[in-house]
């Protein structure tokens, strides 16, 4: 019977050696990767939001080497640079492209040194969530039961408790975090709340599928059941709550610094917080020129995550490319 032949056969390989199975294996991620990147491509949104985070990572890697190379220490460096020749706050100038602070730091410097901490907290919430949401979503649909019951209740408790407030209340009392950390905690409420529930009703669909009952005839066990058939069905909308949870982890992380509960690390937050704090008592009136770059990275770095999780919501939903 034609219908009978497994996607390895359709292929032409045959199941022998670990070699020919790697290669079976490489052939067909290949082309799931491609079908998903044609659909993904379709969207303008998703596409533009790739092109933001290639600028935002040629901003994180820029300003080690402009320190290294162009930039003057004592002038460029984002915490305690000091330009004695100019006078602070100061205006944006070929000197200072985008400006000094009250305290005599180059803005620009201060702008792309916060840029590596931003996608510590951005990568670290996603990778936690995906990994814990889908996790806990497979195992409770594949076992169901009172795996599946305990699961969900967990995960009922969680919504209770936003992630982005969580991360408020923990930034107030343990103020010397890492970014890698806040990012973690972040991934470990959203990814067992909302996303575990996303997950296990997805996962509840693809065990349902009939391709699951032949495997299982065919002798697969549980991890073999879970890791070769159900986990592929799921990294779509696994990739696309990993991209969810960097806009919700980022912000939440500039609302620490900005009310001023850590000064641990730079961040767009931070220099927030300074163009408010830091004039009223070295000049008079809001800087400007130090509140606008931050506020608008802030808001480009988190909508491109956003634009990017529309072009993934493209490849884990068929009903939305039929509009």
């Amino acid at each position: 019977m034609a219908n009978s032949e497994t996607p390895e056969n359709q292929l032409g390989f045959t199941a022998g050696t670990p070699g020919q199975r790697l290669r079976i294996r490489a052939t067909l991620a290949w082309r799931r990767f491609r079908n998903g990147w044609q659909i993904f491509a379709q969207s303008r949104l998703a596409l533009f939001g790739i092109a933001l985070l290639l600028l935002f990572g040629v901003m994180a890697i820029s300003h080690p080497v402009l320190r290294a190379t162009i930039w003057k220490q004592s002038y460029f460096d984002p915490v305690i640079g000091y330009d004695m020749e100019v006078r602070h706050p100061a205006m944006p100038s070929s000197r200072h492209p985008l400006g000094t602070d009250a305290l005599g730091r180059d803005v620009l410097s201060m702008l792309l040194a916060a840029t590596r901490p931003a996608f510590a907290v951005g990568i670290a919430a996603a990778v936690t969530t995906a990994l814990i949401g889908t996790a806990i979503g497979v195992v409770s649909a594949y076992y169901g039961g009172a795996v599946d019951l305990a699961s969900m209740h967990v995960a009922d408790a969680f919504i209770l408790l936003p992630a982005p407030l969580f991360m408020v209340i923990v930034g107030m009392r343990f103020n010397n975090l890492s970014p890698v950390t806040l990012g973690v905690i972040y991934g470990v409420i959203a990814g067992t709340g909302g996303t575990a529930i996303v997950m296990r009703s997805h996962a509840l669909t693809v065990v349902s599928k009939p391709f699951i009952d032949a495997a299982r005839v065919a002798g697969g066990n549980n991890w073999h059941m879970i890791w070769h058939h159900v986990l592929p069905h799921m990294l779509p909308l696994a990739a696309l709550y990993m991209m969810i949870s960097v806009t919700g982890a980022v912000i939440a992380d500039a609302f620490i610094s900005f009310f001023g509960f850590t000064r641990v690390y730079l961040n767009w937050g931070t220099m927030v917080y300074s163009s408010f704090v830091y004039s009223s008592y070295i000049s008079s009136g809001v800087e400007w020129h130090v509140l606008i770059p931050p506020s608008l990275a802030l808001s480009a770095f988190s909508a491109a995550f956003y634009f990017v999780a529309r072009g993934l919501h493209r490849v884990a939903d068929p009903r939305l490319r039929q509009r």
